[in-house]
């Protein structure tokens, strides 16, 4: 006997001249069936045409149906979101057949499947094979945190991995330890979360998913925002999320995980809360009921704290988005009723309150610089950009090093990602438009990004970008940008976005 753990199948139909769809079902049930009697420890992969045998044929998957409910080659589905980045558009095709499957056809979590980061295309355009050929290096640093991140939320017990980057000993050896770390991160945490997984459950659209425990209490909310634009998300807490109204005493508190981790605010149940979320990207929440307070947790900002000398509050690492202000109250919940004399925050005093055992700050907090979020939006062709985003791409080279070659940054919007990039964001762009860009009056050389390495399709064309990497090189100057496009369609044009930004954190 093999020690295999799993089997794999591709295409289940029997080609004969006197089947029916019955017959075609029929038959491959039987086979499923027999090898989960004979070797019901078996994990089974199913793959193309599974997906059209309906939930009750699922009953015997014993694994999961197929991936994307479609072919999983870049070459094949639709870009249904722009994107510079070829994991959010996986992901973002990704999700709306897990919420079909989820809602429409009624599949356990167990019968969803993933499909974390991207495969790479099947064939060059000379018929070559990349992954042998060239076009090796493919690793999409900066979306892999999206895709991985959809996957929990949507197919959180079948985590499958199409893209590891290992073909090339320098992407493989190279990975950021911080990439390492979020990646295991998050598959640790699915194993300590199946509850929540199990009960995983899409609201309003396949970009929200609600994985509560079954008291409907304790639970996490996975908000992705496909769009560049920012968005401001409205969403109630209530039965539509498998939330339910608590009775007990305590605190029930909404706190950021990813991709910070901080305490918000008290929540309730019905009530509607108002999510900003950053352009093209992908943000984490924790509902928590918390009844018995042993340390002080602070609420409203990040930051830890504790009581000095009897009756001093030392509230400690503080940080916000740079350009930005505190938008819910500060506040500390205490142990007990202890009374504070003074309250010092990084190193500064504040004026406070204190009702019973919550110590709330009168004024909020400032954050200094300029703001510059996730996919930043540029306004009135203007770029400026700061000191602290510079000096992010320069770590961001530091951390992953590798020596990209012209052919690389000039042809995959997805690699280099220690560049500042525009992105020209157009629905449904076309690849034969002429596009030309300007910056200081000078002409720059406007890019084509696809969502392929080497098969430059029109279907598969993401839109126009511009790598500012070597031309905005100083801080707090403004830059220029003037374009010539073809006249558009009201709403196609979305905006001109910065990318290959991560949040810019500084001390209040």
């Amino acid at each position: 006997m093999s020690d295999i753990g799993g089997y794999a199948w591709d295409y289940n139909y029997f080609f004969d001249t006197n089947h029916t769809v019955y017959s075609q079902w029929r038959g491959w049930q039987w086979v499923r069936t027999q090898l989960l009697l004979a070797l019901p420890h078996l994990i089974m992969d199913h793959r193309y045409g599974s997906q059209y045998d309906g939930p009750w044929s699922w009953v015997t998957l014993n694994g999961y149906t197929s991936a994307l409910l479609a072919d999983e080659n870049p070459e094949t589905y639709p870009i249904l979101y722009p994107s510079l980045h070829t994991d959010k558009i996986a992901a973002n095709f990704m999700l709306p057949g897990n919420f079909e499957l989820r809602l429409e056809h009624f599949a356990s979590m167990e019968s969803i499947p993933g499909f974390i980061g991207h495969q790479s295309e099947r064939f060059s355009a000379d018929g070559g094979l990349p992954w042998q050929d060239h076009d090796i290096r493919d690793f999409d640093l900066m979306g892999f945190p999206y895709s991985l991140l959809a996957n929990v939320a949507s197919s959180g017990c079948n985590l499958i991995h199409t893209m590891i980057g290992a073909r090339d000993l320098q992407e493989y050896y190279l990975l950021p330890e911080r990439t390492l770390q979020l990646w295991t991160y998050w598959l640790q945490w699915t194993d300590k979360h199946l509850e929540e997984i199990r009960n995983s459950i899409p609201f309003s659209n396949e970009h929200n998913w609600s994985l509560m425990k079954l008291n409907g209490i304790d639970g996490f909310l996975f908000l992705f925002n496909p769009n560049y634009i920012q968005e401001h998300r409205m969403i109630r807490l209530d039965g539509q999320l498998n939330i339910k109204s608590s009775t007990r005493r305590g605190y029930w508190l909404l706190s950021e995980i990813y991709p910070e981790q901080k305490y918000l605010q008290l929540i309730e149940y019905n009530q509607t809360l108002d999510f900003l979320l950053d352009g093209q990207s992908a943000t984490v929440f924790e509902l928590s009921f918390i009844s018995t307070v042993s340390k002080p947790i602070v609420v409203g900002v990040s930051g830890t704290a504790f009581v000095a000398n009897k009756n001093i509050l030392m509230i400690n690492g503080v940080y916000g988005e740079a350009g930005t202000q505190t938008i819910h109250p500060i506040f500390v919940i205490m142990p007990d009723e202890q009374m504070i004399e003074t309250v010092v925050l990084n190193g500064k005093e504040k004026i406070f309150q204190q009702v019973k055992d919550l110590i709330i700050l009168i004024d909020a907090l400032s954050f200094p610089g300029q703001y510059l979020p996730r996919s930043a939006q540029i306004i009135n062709n203007s770029i400026i950009v700061s000191d602290l985003l510079l000096q992010q791409f320069i770590e961001r080279q530091q951390e992953y090093p590798i020596p990209w070659t012209d052919d690389e940054l000039n042809e995959v919007a997805w690699l280099g990602p220690h560049r500042l990039l525009l992105f020209i964001c157009i629905i449904n762009p076309d690849d034969r438009w002429n596009v030309t860009a300007q910056i200081n009056n000078i002409t720059v050389a406007v890019h084509k990004g696809y969502n392929t390495r080497d098969t430059h399709n029109r279907d598969r064309f993401m839109g126009f970008y511009l790598d500012l990497t070597n031309i905005v090189e100083k801080p707090n100057i403004e830059y220029s940008l003037s374009l010539e496009m073809p006249t558009l369609d009201p709403g196609l044009f979305q905006g001109l976005f910065l990318e290959n930004i991560e949040r810019i954190l500084v001390e209040a």
